[in-house]
């Protein structure tokens, strides 16, 4: 089997460029077929293998006739014809030596058939020499039959050849002898070239078999090179956008194991590990809460919630301690495979650092600009009320300018009272049983005099007599802060419903209104900070975007909620719910 394997590698690398293989279909042009080892290593290389294998394969028949002509020699006087014998013998010699010294290289591969026929020949003269006593001679055909088989030629040629050179050595003798040719020395020995032409279908069918599982084979080697280099392309590209955001990256499997972590994280963890230990374990690391001194329990560290299960978004921590200290904001997001299961998680790291440094910073502006406006307004809503105490003594028309500044310095002090709560961070509250009829009832008479001047109709629903727990103080502020706006932003002609009700989830106070609306895409931001819509801003409502987060701070001091719900063009409802103790 092993001269079988030499065979048909002989026709497979003996080719030159442009030559077609004999009775097969010319291949693909070389950009579009898999590379073969030949190709890898280089054409002088391939020559020098392409020669050595035409030399192994006819070796192993001259190794084999040259056995059989020593028995032949040992038995001449059995031989028919000792020089003929010989003669075949030689043959193959002189085949062998031109294997050796030809430019294969140089040869059209279709060529190296001839060398298995040239083989024929020598077997058939030694055949028709050696008589009855060497008759075996013949089996010698196999060698050549199974070049020719293992060659490029298609199945039926290749079966063809062999059998018409098999009949040829058999027959050759009857021909050429002196005997009478009859049918029954042309079947008699028939047998052999049966044989041949059996195996040489047999070896031709396994090598194409081969030769397609080969092929198969250097496709698939191929196409596992182009993943293999695209998924490094790949590998390369991810690894270069995760090292440029500027956002730490990490991502773990089931077990907790880091499967990817960017340049950004490693600075980050590398900031949060203990002095003197360069790989602390999650547990170990400098964590602490938005106090930036209680650190944070190993089982509530985000990593660890994360790899969990837990999809986190936003959550704040900080990380490390003294000046280099930082702060992070962390999400993340669950991996799960083709069956559900949990395959891990991707973490996200935000610096915010700079952006708590900056709010930090506004606040404190705004507090001492408030602080500092405080004490001249005093001033000028004393002597402004001293003015208007002797408004007798006033000229024509004075009083009624110093009452305009009046109002306006009174707005501008509700304003500074409003920054210098916001920026207290908490409002105090202090609930206490109260009649919430009449807080509202109250609120309502208040507002209900600015209705009035923009012709909006203001309606108090709410009971007259609703008893809950509240502080009664702050509720009212919230109230009318509400109505205020509900006002504001109410069209002439419009109405502005006050209502109230205790039911299972507590104190529900809902004020309602016909006015302008709110776009969509600015119902999740009306309770932050300064913040007003562009269609209010573009309006001749004057604010500055205060009063919903105050009454949102008023709710949550109390552990209640807040919603609105809005349409433009059809109004608004906010909707304040304070939980109340059980009976």
């Amino acid at each position: 089997m092993t001269d079988t394997g030499r065979a048909q590698d002989v026709t497979d690398t003996g080719r030159t460029e442009g030559a077609t293989d004999t009775g097969r279909p010319q291949e693909a042009p070389e950009a579009s077929r898999p590379r073969r080892a030949d190709d890898v290593v280089g054409p002088r290389t391939a020559r020098s293998r392409n020669r050595r294998r035409i030399i192994l394969s006819e070796l192993a028949l001259t190794i084999t006739f040259t056995l059989a002509a020593a028995l032949g020699l040992a038995q001449r006087e059995d031989l028919d014809s000792t020089a003929l014998f010989l003669a075949g013998w030689a043959l193959n010699l002189g085949v062998l030596a031109l294997c050796c010294v030809l430019p294969w290289s140089r040869i059209p591969s279709s060529w190296v058939v001839l060398v298995p026929l040239v083989d024929f020949v020598a077997v058939g003269l030694s055949r028709a020499a050696a008589g009855e006593a060497l008759s075996g001679v013949g089996l010698l055909a196999a060698f050549p039959v199974v070049w020719i088989a293992a060659s490029r030629m298609q199945t039926a040629v290749a079966v063809a050849v062999t059998g018409i050179a098999s009949l040829a050595i058999i027959w050759f003798p009857l021909v050429a002898g002196p005997g009478p040719i009859t049918l029954d020395t042309l079947v008699d020995p028939i047998l052999l070239p049966i044989m041949l032409t059996g195996l040489a279908w047999f070896v031709s069918e396994l090598t194409e078999d081969n030769r397609r599982r080969q092929a198969a084979l250097r496709a698939s080697q191929a196409a596992l090179r182009e993943s293999a280099d695209a998924g490094r392309a790949r590998e390369r590209l991810l690894g270069t956008v995760l090292d440029t955001v500027s956002v730490g990256v990490l991502a773990v499997d089931a077990c907790g194991n880091d499967i990817l972590m960017n340049a950004r994280q490693r600075e980050g963890h590398a900031a949060a590990a203990p002095p003197g230990n360069d790989d602390p374990s999650e547990a170990e690391l400098l964590i602490f809460g938005e106090d930036r001194v209680t650190p944070v329990p190993p089982d509530q560290r985000p990593v660890l919630r994360a790899i969990g299960g837990e999809d986190l978004d936003g959550d704040q921590v900080w990380v490390g301690t003294g000046r280099s200290q930082r702060a992070l904001s962390i999400s993340s997001r669950s991996m799960h495979d083709d069956d559900g299961a949990f395959a891990g998680t991707v973490v996200s790291f935000n610096d915010i650092t700079e952006l708590l440094r900056a709010l930090h910073a506004k606040d404190d502006f705004l507090s001492n600009v408030s602080h500092e406006f405080r004490t001249p307004l005093t001033s000028i809503l004393g002597y402004l009320e001293l003015g208007l105490e002797r408004r007798e003594d006033l000229p024509e028309g004075v009083a009624g300018f110093l009452q305009v500044a009046r109002r306006n310095a009174l707005r501008l002090e509700r304003l500074v009272e409003d920054l210098l709560a916001i920026n207290a961070g908490t409002f105090e509250v202090h609930p206490e049983p109260t009649d919430v009829g009449r807080v509202l009832a109250e609120a309502a008479s208040s507002s209900a005099v600015r209705a009035a001047r923009a012709g909006v109709s203001l309606e108090n629903r709410a009971p007259s007599s609703l008893h809950a727990v509240a502080d009664p103080l702050r509720l009212a502020q919230a109230v009318d802060n509400l109505l205020s706006n509900a006002v504001k932003y109410t069209r002439s002609g419009g109405t502005v419903t006050l209502d109230a009700e205790l039911g299972e989830s507590g104190l529900t106070v809902r004020v309602q209104d016909t006015g302008i609306g709110i776009e969509a895409e600015d119902l999740h931001q009306v309770f932050d900070r300064f913040f007003r819509s562009s269609s209010v801003r573009s309006s001749t409502v004057q604010g500055v975007g205060l009063g919903l987060l105050i009454t949102k701070s008023i709710v949550s001091e109390h552990g209640g909620s807040i919603t609105v719900t809005s349409e433009p063009g059809v109004g608004s409802c906010f909707s304040m719910t304070l939980p109340q103790p059980a009976p």
